[in-house]
């Protein structure tokens, strides 16, 4: 489905403006394993003010139960190919920053906190994967709220207490793509940069250092979860 003019514009989006034509469901490339989960992107379109504007959805099943979850802008290329490469639904709903329930987490999923897939903690400078700034959602998210709601974007830091956010990597062992997080993070003083680094996020510790970086606790905070300091 071709965009008209008018929806292509970016003047004439509504909130996260679409970066390519949508059609209703984005074309899976192949099927997940058995126990990955069942999820797609699905597009929707919302009337405001006498215009049409498309929006993107993450549905999938947790249990028996239908789940939507809105995809914004920034992560929507790295949830298109999360969905093209078919990553577990968990892996997809944790760049939305979605907590799952157990159902979902006890899916046999190849990212975990096994030794022999981590690299070490370096300053990454992921390609497409890469997520600026944190998520949109925190933990305590409900899940069951309506897709329709447009959600806000967390606030800043105060002055003081650092810079950092969640960044995601896909790296490619014994033939299979792993998703892994880590918290990119700098200090300032006096107009110059003394701390540039990054730390992995065990999944085990994912969920809790998301729900934080969206309150946008101070950075030192999110370190000492991760055992920095």
């Amino acid at each position: 489905m071709k965009l008209s003019p008018e929806l292509s514009s970016p003047s004439n989006l509504l909130g996260d403006k679409a970066e390519s034509s949508p059609s209703k469901i984005f074309s899976p490339s192949k099927k997940r394993l058995l126990g990955e989960g069942n999820g797609y992107i699905h597009w929707r379109t919302i009337t405001k003010n006498g215009k049409e504007y498309p929006q993107a959805y993450y549905h999938w099943k947790e249990g028996n139960k239908k789940r939507s979850k809105y995809i914004p802008k920034k992560l929507l290329s790295s949830v298109e190919e999360a969905e093209a490469a078919k990553y577990p639904v968990i892996e997809i709903l944790q760049l939305l920053g979605v907590t799952t329930s157990p159902e979902l987490n006890d899916v046999n999923v190849d990212i975990s906190n096994n030794a022999e897939k981590l690299l070490g903690d370096k300053w990454i400078k992921n390609g497409k994967t890469n997520i600026s700034q944190g998520f949109q959602s925190s933990a305590a998210s409900n899940l069951s709220s309506s897709p329709s709601k447009i959600e806000l974007s967390p606030s800043k830091r105060r002055k003081g207490n650092g810079s950092g956010s969640i960044h995601w990597r896909t790296i490619t062992r014994g033939g299979k793509d792993y998703l892994q997080a880590y918290y990119h993070y700098e200090f300032w003083q006096d107009g110059e940069r003394e701390v540039k680094s990054s730390k992995y996020i065990p999944k085990r510790l994912l969920s809790q250092v998301q729900r934080i970086e969206a309150e946008k606790a101070p950075v030192k905070e999110i370190l000492k979860i991760l055992g920095v300091f």
